[in-house]
């Protein structure tokens, strides 16, 4: 892989050979030839993605991975995630009340 400098100075992984490459370069020509659509989805994505790693990060103690290996750092993180969706899932629950109650006339 090789080594490549964005405009903001920080250097940024490149990729070269990868079974996704068409994928990827579809993208691109994608976001580079239509700029609203490129905007669209980026306003998509900070209002969809961000928050949730965000919350992972600040709420969940997802700033560090105590773990070793990949398969274990993998669990780590579907787990983090899986108490996200519950947590957001047990909010949105309607409950209904057990019982039932009349008016008398009296």
């Amino acid at each position: 892989m090789g080594r490549q400098q964005n405009l903001t100075g920080l250097a940024n992984q490149k990729i070269d050979d990868s079974i996704h490459k068409e994928y990827y370069d579809r993208m691109h020509e994608k976001l580079t030839q239509n700029k609203p659509y490129a905007k669209q989805m980026v306003r998509i994505r900070s209002k969809t993605v961000e928050p949730v790693i965000g919350t992972l990060v600040n709420f969940m103690n997802m700033k560090r991975v105590n773990t070793r290996g990949i398969k274990s750092s993998n669990k780590h993180v579907l787990m983090a995630s899986l108490v996200y969706n519950l947590q957001k899932y047990l909010r949105f629950i309607v409950k209904k009340p057990s019982i039932l109650a009349q008016a008398i006339a009296l």
